[in-house]
């Protein structure tokens, strides 16, 4: 997977393309969390990410937790249909502010 920060001072937004998956969910979690102390509002641009395993999804409910314990917001945009599957079939999309 891979990532692109864009920075608008309190809120970050970051691109991902590729797969979010068990091979990259541990990089991808330390990165989440890391912005999630740089940022009050985190946006994640779906729009180039082909696929998400439980493992990928660990880490979006880590970083929307992080985020909510500090006062602060998760986006997610631009999510394909087979992603926005797995968190319909996961109940996350009732959690988290999907656009």
């Amino acid at each position: 997977m891979d990532v692109k920060l864009v920075n608008r001072g309190t809120d970050g937004e970051l691109l991902l393309s590729g797969d979010l998956d068990t091979r990259t969910a541990r990089d991808a979690d330390q990165l989440f969390l890391q912005m999630a102390e740089r940022f009050t509002t985190l946006t994640l641009n779906m729009a180039d990410l082909n696929y998400i395993s439980s493992a990928g999804l660990r880490t979006i409910r880590n970083l929307y937790i992080k985020l909510n314990q500090k006062g602060g917001k998760l986006l997610i945009t631009n999510v394909n249909g087979n992603v926005m599957e797995v968190f319909e079939m996961t109940g996350l999309a009732g959690l988290l502010n999907i656009r």
